[in-house]
């Protein structure tokens, strides 16, 4: 197989993304409280968002799809890149998932805090996002997984987006006075967006109805 393969290539693309988002969080001055952990939270922070955006991404694209099946037939490019963003924001989530309990044990002390809201609503989306994919899979409908999407889509943001706070913070970073925090984490976001969009395109599935 050539090193020019687009196997390869992402390959070789995700390598360096993963570099980038390593070298940023090494470029992380140690905060006043929390130390070098700060790193741990600024990735925990920006699985959480691109999570939601591919979320989001998935709801879209399922309305497309939906809007594209009024002939009777949905466009088959655009349930492809359904299909990859469901796969995409459910493998964004876990890894979300296990960053939240390695930066829970950090800050706090203790691997899941279920007593705080935000954990909760976390956990609920995940096992949300594990049922939604698994009844697409044994449905196999693609309307059903598109209508699964909107709905999973819907239920994320209200979920983590309305859930109260006891000790975790509103917005950190954005609330940070750093203006080296806040470059760093939009620069680490733009980064995992882009590892996103690989992972998308790889789990895009080569024959979509």
């Amino acid at each position: 197989m050539s090193w020019s393969t687009p196997a390869r290539r992402d390959l070789v693309s995700l390598l360096l993304l993963t570099a980038a988002a390593v070298g940023l969080l090494l470029a992380l001055p140690p905060e006043q409280t929390l130390g070098t952990v700060i790193r741990v939270i600024f990735l925990h922070g920006a699985l959480v968002q691109v999570g939601l955006l591919i979320f989001a991404a998935a709801g879209i694209l399922a309305l497309v799809y939906l809007w594209t099946r009024r002939s009777g037939v949905g466009d088959p490019t655009v349930y492809g890149w359904l299909v990859a963003a469901q796969r995409t924001g459910l493998v964004i989530w876990v890894v979300y998932a296990l960053s939240s309990m390695l930066s829970t044990y950090l800050a706090w002390g203790q691997w899941v805090a279920w007593d705080e809201p935000r954990v909760r609503a976390s956990a609920g989306v995940l096992w949300f996002a594990v049922a939604c994919w698994l009844l697409a899979w044994w449905v196999a409908s693609p309307l059903f997984r598109a209508l699964a999407n909107i709905v999973l889509a819907g239920a994320a943001w209200w979920l983590i987006k309305g859930a109260t706070i006891f000790r975790h913070p509103f917005d950190p970073i954005g609330e940070s006075g750093s203006p080296t925090y806040r470059l760093i984490f939009a620069a680490l976001m733009v980064v995992m967006l882009l590892m996103a969009a690989l992972l998308m395109r790889r789990l895009r599935p080569l024959n979509s109805p």
